[in-house]
């Protein structure tokens, strides 16, 4: 409620919500990794726009927005898609995705103010705190703000040395790992990061190119690692 997202902006009507008759491929991929995962609802829309692209936005549920892309993926890279779309989902990033880390760090700050702790300064507003907590403390369950405040002081120390940058790429490539382990077919899944990435548009994709790119390197080399293997086989049962 403090941050709330207006889908108009990207284009979004209800004609675009995902349903089996537009993309029954991309549903069923999506409602397996909801299962598999025990994820977080979320409601789905697919774009006309071309591309495959992939956005999380803060609405109640959150919001998933795919490109039309999405719909031309084979199972793996629908599977890997769709699982690392929802742990992303589950980890805040309709937040953490959409602020400057600057805002970042504020949204930590106030997170820790509500848990009950004294964090350091990241830049919250003193004049804004106090709303911010009376909508907090209004919206958010009991049984979250219990959860919260045991974890309070333990994160507002951690927030002294926190790079929100730094915590945004361990979301994306633990999302990563999570797709992988959910789908795994490592080449889909680098396939499926290197479209996402805009840094690789506009022809055939140069392997060394992108295995320059942190997060599909540390993918890769995940994909190579003994946990992974011992991961998938647990996974698989």
């Amino acid at each position: 409620p403090l941050f709330p997202a207006d889908l108009r902006r990207r284009g979004v009507g209800p004609d675009d919500r995902l349903d089996v008759a537009r993309a029954p491929a991309v549903v069923a991929a999506i409602e397996g990794a909801t299962r598999a995962l025990a994820a977080r609802p979320c409601a789905a829309y697919l774009l006309a726009r071309p591309g495959v692209d992939v956005a999380v936005e803060n609405t109640q549920p959150p919001s998933v927005i795919l490109g039309a892309g999405a719909a031309t993926l084979d199972d793996p890279a629908l599977a890997f898609l769709a699982a690392r779309t929802l742990d992303l989902v589950d980890h805040g990033w309709a937040l953490v995705g959409r602020f400057a880390p600057r805002d970042v760090g504020i949204l930590l700050e106030l997170a820790c103010r509500f848990a009950g702790a004294s964090p350091p300064s990241r830049g919250l507003p003193p004049e804004r705190a106090g709303a911010f907590l009376a909508a907090l403390e209004l919206n958010v369950p009991a049984s979250a703000r219990s959860a919260a405040r045991a974890l309070g002081a333990a994160a507002a120390e951690e927030l002294e040395d926190l790079d929100p940058r730094t915590l945004a790429a361990a979301l994306r490539r633990t999302a990563n790992r999570v797709g992988l382990l959910y789908a795994g077919d490592p080449g889909a899944a680098l396939r499926v990061l290197s479209l996402l990435d805009r840094r690789l548009e506009g022809g055939a994709i140069d392997p060394a190119q992108a295995l320059a790119l942190p997060d599909l390197r540390d993918l890769a080399l995940f994909a190579l690692s003994e946990p992974f293997l011992e991961l998938r086989a647990a996974a698989l049962g």
